[in-house]
């Protein structure tokens, strides 16, 4: 007995051990690369450990073991973050009980500890493949659970298994819908999780890196048909402060707090709101994507300056919220917003001299000004290239009089300084513009490759579009990125895997965007519209109530009459089965004989005859003492295949 629970030990160890090297990738997010490989060497002496069938590390020991690995972790508290150095605990917890699995107490801890430690890994992965590959390992955990409690030997049956799972469903599909979704507990600050899209500052170069990369930004769903592709402007960050090279933020875009939203009065009464669902991917950031003119907005997001709009918590896992916009130009918001936006840098003196010819022709129009820069990137010999020449201090005057070669910021950067320059109020704003369009989903998806740069101007109290790249490259706004480039420059975007798989992740790639608006996209908001449907169905509860009663009534009242039939059935069996009998057999002397006995005779008496006469006297039985009716079908169909052979029976 003993060493049967030690080579059940040995191989349940094994598959714990498994499962803490499928947590540690799964956890990869908040580790870097030192503590990942600390813990690698881990779980590798574990598995020697095992393979040697070496004897379970002692309490002292293991103490002696963990004690260097938890303060080295500690000293790293600064750059892993408080949340992922509980992680590493956690984790460090789970290895070092294995270590020194001895008895079942010990592995009962360790299974309460994985169960947390798995349901842990939804904080960094919600796509449905990872999620179903989280489930497994929730339920190979289980099993582990199953075999501390299970007798020796005794496999899992699988119809239990799915009648158990059948009677939890209801149960765990109500308390998703009902129970009240809070806020979760893990967004937290982090300095560990690295920010993905656009930054805060806006260069020359900073765009062409984030345009590589083919990940996916965000998806959108339209209330109705989409607006046409040149429309497709997503804002996320405007940037109003230029030093000469750079853009950046301003320090308003810090400050937590909500502020009112702009409003356009005359835009919002003379065009229709557009209505869109966003299920934005995580980047640890707070700021949002909208299209023109934000009018109203789901409860988990805020407005926030020159109409952009921000999450209530940092991004670190998908968002999804809904928008109502007006696709028209933007107030301006006050006096100060404009001065801000008229600051120049003491740099760029030719750019300088450009803008001040401009001023002379256009004056202070804003429109003629943006017209007569688009026409001299059409015209002149400008370049739309994801690959172009660094630049230096004066970097506007480099790209305007002598590489001519520019990538969306370059030509964003150069309008919004020329504008500023020539007296007109102006800004660069960073989004993204386009997307693939999904025809037979019917849902936009954004990638990072879409990422752009492009201007606001202020004219006549307003903020309106103008996009350089438009002029000296139109394809990109009209197709994407890809046609407006050359063949090398495609090449560095195109993906290095074939098409089939390209086919296959897209597919997956749809299922995962209907997992995540159906389950992780289902917010407070939509639960409260929920419970307004419920409670508005209550208002017919005793329609409702009448309904049940009368169901219940009728289920109860053919219950009963089966219920009667059967019982009735039942006493009159006695009889009714032993005329049918002494009706083929031969009769007994004795009218008072029980039919059982007088079989028995007959039987002896008949030994050809012996099994199909113990069959009916078996079937009697269990029709008479045992009340089984399915006996009394059998009994007709053995007197209908045995008649001729039992009316010839010799009597004993």
């Amino acid at each position: 007995m003993l060493a049967q629970e030690l080579q059940l030990s040995r191989a349940w160890r094994g598959v714990a051990a498994l499962l803490q090297a499928t947590i540690l990738l799964l956890y990869q997010p908040a580790f870097n690369a030192l503590t990942s490989g600390l813990f690698v060497l881990l779980l590798l002496w574990l598995g020697i450990r095992l393979w040697q069938q070496t004897k379970p590390l002692s309490a002292r020991q293991i103490n002696w073991l963990l004690a260097p690995v938890l303060l080295l972790l500690l000293l790293q508290t600064r750059s892993l973050g408080a949340l992922n150095l509980m992680f590493h605990v956690l984790l460090l917890a789970a290895i070092g009980r294995s270590f020194s699995l001895q008895l079942r107490r010990d592995a009962i801890q360790l299974v309460w500890v994985q169960y947390f430690a798995i349901s842990c890994a939804f904080i960094f992965h919600q796509q449905i493949l990872l999620a179903g590959l989280i489930f497994g390992l929730l339920g190979v955990n289980l099993y582990l659970q199953f075999q501390l409690f299970a007798p020796n030997g005794q496999p899992l049956r699988l119809a239990p298994l799915l009648k158990t799972c059948a009677l939890a469903l209801p149960l765990w599909l109500g308390l998703f819908l009902l129970f009240p979704r809070l806020p979760p507990l893990w967004q937290m600050p982090n300095q560990q999780q690295a920010v993905t899209g656009l930054g805060n500052e806006l260069d020359p170069g900073s765009i062409e890196q984030l345009v590589q990369s083919d990940a996916t930004a965000f998806r959108v769903s339209f209330d109705g048909a989409p607006p046409p592709r040149q429309q497709w402007y997503w804002r996320a960050k405007v940037y109003e402060e230029f030093d000469g090279r750079r853009w950046l933020q301003h320090s308003r875009f810090d400050r937590r707090q909500t502020v009112a939203p702009a409003t356009n009065t005359t835009a919002v009464a003379d065009a229709q709101p557009l209505t869109y669902q966003i299920l934005a991917e995580s980047s640890f950031q707070r700021d949002l994507f909208s299209l023109g003119l934000p009018v109203s907005w789901s409860d988990n997001i805020r407005p926030r300056p020159a109409a952009l709009l921000q999450s209530n918590q940092v991004i670190s896992q998908r968002l999804s919220y809904q928008v109502s916009s007006v696709l028209s130009p933007i107030p301006l918001a006050s006096a100060a917003e404009l001065r801000l936006n008229l600051q120049t840098a003491a740099a760029n003196p030719q750019s300088q001299q450009l803008a001040a010819q401009l001023k002379q022709q256009h004056g202070n129009d804003g429109h003629a000004i943006s017209e007569a820069l688009a026409r001299l990137f059409r015209e002149q010999a400008f370049y739309y290239t994801l690959q172009p020449p660094r630049l230096g201090a004066n970097a506007i005057d480099q790209f305007l009089f002598q590489s001519r070669s520019g990538f969306c910021s370059h030509y964003a950067s150069a309008s919004a300084m020329l504008l500023r320059a020539a007296g007109v109020p102006a800004r660069v704003v960073g989004g993204y513009q386009g997307g693939d369009w999904q025809t037979s989903q019917q849902y936009l998806i954004v990638r990072q490759r879409d990422a752009h740069a492009w201007v606001e101007y202020l004219q006549d109290g307003d903020w309106h579009l103008f996009d350089p790249t438009a002029a000296i490259a139109p394809e990109r706004i009209l197709q994407g990125l890809e046609q407006a480039l050359s063949q090398p420059e495609r090449e560095l975007l195109s993906s290095w895997q074939p098409g089939w798989l390209q086919q296959m992740a897209l597919q997956w790639s749809h299922l995962d965007y209907l997992w995540s608006v159906w389950v992780l996209g289902f917010n407070q908001q939509q639960q409260t519209e929920l419970w307004a449907t419920l409670a508005g169905w209550l208002r017919y509860w005793p329609y409702m109530l009448s309904f049940a009663v009368l169901l219940a009534l009728t289920a109860a009242g053919i219950w009963f009459k089966q219920y009667r039939q059967r019982h009735q059935l039942l006493r009159q069996a006695p009889d009714y089965w032993r005329k049918q009998l002494l009706a083929v057999l031969p009769a007994p002397d004795l009218a008072s004989e029980p039919l059982s006995r007088w079989l028995n005779k007959l039987a002896v008496a008949n030994p050809t005859q012996a099994p199909v006469l113990m069959a009916l006297n078996q079937h009697y039985e269990q029709l008479i003492f045992a009340g089984k009716t399915d006996a009394a079908r059998h009994l007709q169909q053995q007197l209908q295949l045995n008649h001729k052979q039992l009316r010839t029976l010799k009597r004993p």
